[in-house]
């Protein structure tokens, strides 16, 4: 474990968000090098590696979601919990490139597949077309040590937008600003059904309560992110006194502003009519089977945005609810699109999955067979292929993904890296 510790450690200096990961990819493609390895690399900038004659694929993203501080990430271990002070940690998918880089170098029959952009779309896996050595699958981005993932659900990416005009102010209103900061944010797919508050939500809610005007507004991190800050800038006659003691009011009297948003109204109402969160859940395996997320609200030349993640467990259901939520923008005046869509990963138990449950139960009594309400790349890429290839996807204990409070037990990644390398030699 402390090989795997140890690159980790390497992987948290190197920049590496979705987008930004070119420091990160040429890391990747000199350390496979030196380890003797080929290496391949498409238009997307995934990299393939490959040494030997190898039966197995190990395969990781590269991109991380950043949040907070990320220029430099400040590791903080608490007995055998691993944590980042005022950011993301990146155990996802950092820890399972850590395991990657550990094996490729005890291993001499291997393959290896970094992906690009996971955290944005699956845009890597879902254009990489090269052809795998290796007739199974080993994804290493669960988070949950002792469970084997053999499905997940597909996204869709729907954005609204609404072009703004303005309309003067009167010299009796006051400026307000309101904010939700600080809440616990968390992964749009498997926390969504926490009960996580939304910050996005909370602020509509109180905004409507409210005869206000608005001036701008924002909020939210990340697409696929449950929102954790919101602020919205307003003008009013009245003085505004909360309902929500989770929010925060001052009034600014250093600001002069002249204009307001003609749709006000419109944009409180529509945030606040948005259903955040579980549509419908898959009772025979215990997880939500549709749900959508608010990430992302922003403004930028005059232009508002609001960006939603939809998930759904099968293909039908995901196109549905993406359906509904373009009509219901569309309903309120926004233009609206869907973008990034990859399909659902249908479960499936095959051989592959079925040696892998036999060699992880020597670690643990139960081993279940479990599908995921998120974004596994392995779907897409075993679909791309022109030979049949079996998928499975596993990992170390990671809880907060895609929040300031991320944390990795580090006694679990020593257990699945020992059970990694049991695959391989398997």
């Amino acid at each position: 474990m402390e090989k795997v510790l140890e690159h980790f450690k390497i992987i948290t200096t190197i920049p590496r968000c979705s987008h930004c990961a070119e420091q990160m990819k040429a890391y990747i493609t000199a350390f496979a090098l030196a380890q003797h390895f080929s290496v391949q690399e498409d238009e997307y900038g995934n990299i393939l590696c490959q040494k030997g004659n190898p039966t197995i694929c190990l395969q990781a993203h590269y991109d991380m979601v950043c949040i907070g501080d990320t220029s430099k990430i400040e590791l903080v271990q608490e007995k055998n919990i691993l944590k980042a002070k005022n950011s993301t940690l990146g155990a996802d998918n950092g820890m399972g490139m850590a395991i990657m880089f550990a094996c490729m170098e005890e291993y001499e029959d291997l393959e290896c597949l970094f992906t690009s952009d996971e955290e944005v779309g699956l845009i890597g896996a879902s254009g990489f077309k090269m052809p795998l050595a290796s007739s199974c699958l080993l994804n290493l981005d669960s988070e949950e040590e002792g469970e084997i993932c053999i499905g997940c659900a597909g996204g869709v990416d729907v954005i609204a937008t609404l072009k703004l005009d303005f309309l003067p102010l009167s010299n009796a209103e006051k400026i307000y600003e309101i904010s939700a900061c600080d809440f616990l944010g968390g992964h749009s797919g498997v926390d969504i059904d926490k009960k996580i508050p939304s910050a996005i939500k909370v602020l509509a809610r109180e905004l409507s309560k409210h005869d206000v005007k608005l001036i701008s507004i924002k909020g939210g991190e990340r697409r696929n992110s449950i929102p954790k800050s919101a602020t919205a800038l307003v003008a009013s006659s009245e003085v505004i006194k909360l309902f929500d003691k989770s929010l925060h009011v001052r009034l600014v009297e250093e600001l002069t502003c002249k204009e307001f948003i003609a749709s006000s109204s419109v944009i409180i109402q529509t945030l606040n009519a948005f259903a955040q969160g579980v549509r419908e859940w898959e009772t025979s395996l215990g997880i939500p089977s549709m749900s959508i997320n608010l990430g992302v609200l922003s403004e930028d030349e005059g232009v508002l945005r609001i960006d939603c993640a939809a998930r759904a467990m099968d293909d039908e259901s995901l196109d549905i609810l993406c359906g509904e939520t373009l009509c219901f923008f569309k309903a309120l005046g926004f233009t609206v699109k869907s973008e990034g869509r990859h399909g659902a990963w249908t479960p499936h138990i095959g051989s592959f999955a079925k040696k892998v449950q036999e060699i992880m139960q020597k670690e643990y009594q139960e081993v279940p067979f479990q599908a995921i309400h998120a974004g596994l790349e392995c779907g897409v890429l075993i679909a791309n292929q022109d030979k049949k290839i079996e998928a499975i996807s596993i990992g170390p204990t990671i809880v907060y993904p895609h929040s300031l409070r991320e944390e990795c037990d580090l006694d679990s990644v020593g257990r699945m890296a020992k059970i990694v390398k049991e695959i391989i030699k398997g």
